[in-house]
């Protein structure tokens, strides 16, 4: 409930401010987007199935959850990376550099994710990975338990796990490190020059938020 009405404000606010919307805050719209796209397509389901302490569905509900699980997951994380890469070109351009990340070119990079997502979710469906049930029996994901016994679940989770967790996730963090040096560095810069008072307090301050 609280995942559902929560990205539905931000959903709203962004369609009430949508002239006013500046490129980057489009991916966190699409992050919206993909967090209530889970919650509406799987919640419901796995709280079934929980209360029911065994999967409700069959076959074809264990692999339309798992898909969905899948999607709309790899989705967010993309989302998330790509979110930090432009903050970290933004950051580290000049003004007029900055300006150049138009709507259209986010618009570019979300239709990117979203065919990204979509072809990691549907590979299992054509051959290369399984979707099964989860070890506890009451939702379902990628079949973890071919990482040992198949040479094609091992090759699809150890691809998967290194381009859809590990890539984007080293990504993240690099980005945000860069960041918060930048900060770092902007605000040494004027506590040695002593424009302001308590440089060395608002440095911390923002290198923390950042």
């Amino acid at each position: 409930i609280l995942t559902i009405l929560g990205n539905s404000v931000v959903l709203a606010t962004a369609l009430r401010r949508s002239s006013l919307l500046k490129s980057p805050e489009l991916l966190t719209v699409n992050l919206a987007v993909a967090d209530i796209g889970m919650a509406i397509s799987m919640y419901p389901l796995a709280i079934a199935s929980a209360w029911n302490h065994a999967w409700l569905g069959g076959d074809a509900s264990c692999v339309y959850y798992a898909l969905m699980g899948f999607l709309f997951g790899v989705c967010s994380m993309m989302t998330l990376c790509a979110m930090a890469v432009i903050r970290f070109l933004v950051t580290n351009s000049s003004k007029s550099n900055s300006n150049k990340i138009t709507k259209n070119t986010v618009c570019i990079v979300i239709i990117v994710i979203w065919l990204y997502s979509l072809l990691w979710a549907i590979l299992p469906l054509i051959g290369w990975g399984y979707y099964g049930p989860e070890p506890f029996g009451i939702s379902c994901t990628i079949a973890w338990s071919k990482f040992h016994n198949s040479s094609n679940g091992f090759s699809f989770i150890l691809s998967m796990f290194l381009l859809c967790t590990v890539l984007p996730a080293l990504t993240i963090v690099a980005c945000y490190l860069g960041i918060a040096w930048k900060v770092h560095k902007a605000y040494q810069e004027i506590q040695n020059v002593d424009r302001i008072p308590n440089a060395a307090k608002l440095e911390k301050k923002l290198t923390l938020v950042s």
